[in-house]
């Protein structure tokens, strides 16, 4: 059994300024597999349809990923069934792009506050208007698949520890990060494949809840154990209550997302200890 929560939260710039979340995140469960997914649209001015674009995402990782069957993992080689996870995203969410910009007309509301250089570029390639990140997980089987595109994180809890799934790459320098809107957004498609017997559970979060703890080492103690903590004694209002108070309090200011899910069997002695009981 796997226990699954999935969140987005406004946070307090975009509230104190009239701003919509531009984050997104879901979960979902069957017989076969659990999903989760977090992504992030992006703040700056030419990303008017962002929050569309980080809804995009997540639809398009679910169809994906809903699409993928035991059997597959013993057919093709992991890195077939990586090139066709990171292909079928694209494809969806460029679909689902295209679908809305030929049924929503630009407004003159939404390019009102841009010079002419940024106009002309949306007149251009409109796709850009719903620019996202993309960070996704799924347990099928006894098999665990990690997705990642841009900043934020995919984090997989093992036995108290906590590793990155992804080796490191050089993401922009500044405030930009990869995106599904650039042109060469497949190449930036991370995909992992692992057996999951030695998983606890995968936490799958955007910037926005990984940026005010500074570093890995202080996301991983002080919240990804309480949290894993929290969601084995059944305690989601308090995870809720966290994500809000992180959003519009206690944050960066910044919309934050959660989505994880962790094994109901997973053994909590590596999780806790005098300085940790959860939230």
């Amino acid at each position: 059994m796997i226990k699954y929560f999935a969140k987005s939260a406004t946070g307090y710039s975009h509230l104190k300024n009239g701003t919509r979340c531009q984050d997104f995140s879901c979960c979902y469960h069957d017989n076969e597999r659990t999903i989760v997914s977090a992504c992030d649209g992006h703040g700056g001015a030419v990303y008017e349809r962002s929050h569309l674009g980080s809804k995009f995402a997540t639809k398009a990782v679910l169809k994906v990923l809903c699409g993928i069957e035991k059997n597959m993992f013993y057919k093709y080689t992991r890195q077939e069934i990586q090139e066709y996870i990171k292909l079928g995203i694209l494809c969806e969410w460029n679909a689902l792009v295209e679908k809305d910009i030929a049924s929503r007309r630009l407004l003159k509301k939404e390019i009102a506050h841009l010079d002419d250089k940024q106009i002309e570029g949306i007149k251009s390639n409109p796709v850009k208007m719903y620019g996202t990140t993309l960070g996704a997980s799924m347990y099928l089987g006894n098999k665990l698949v990690c997705v990642s595109l841009g900043d934020g994180g995919v984090f997989v809890m093992s036995k108290g520890n906590m590793f990155l799934p992804f080796e490191d790459e050089d993401e922009p320098v500044a405030n930009y990060t990869y995106s599904l809107c650039q042109d060469d957004a497949y190449q930036h498609i991370n995909v992992a494949v692992f057996d999951a017997y030695n998983a606890d559970g995968v936490i799958v979060c955007t910037d926005g809840l990984v940026n005010p703890y500074q570093s890995v080492s202080n996301f991983h103690q002080s919240f990804a154990k309480p949290l894993v903590l929290s969601l084995r004694h059944d305690k989601i209002d308090q995870v809720d209550s966290f994500v809000e108070e992180m959003a519009q309090k206690t944050g960066f200011g910044d919309d934050v997302s959660l989505a994880v899910m962790i094994k109901q069997n997973c053994s909590m002695r590596y999780y806790k200890d005098k300085q940790n009981d959860g939230f």
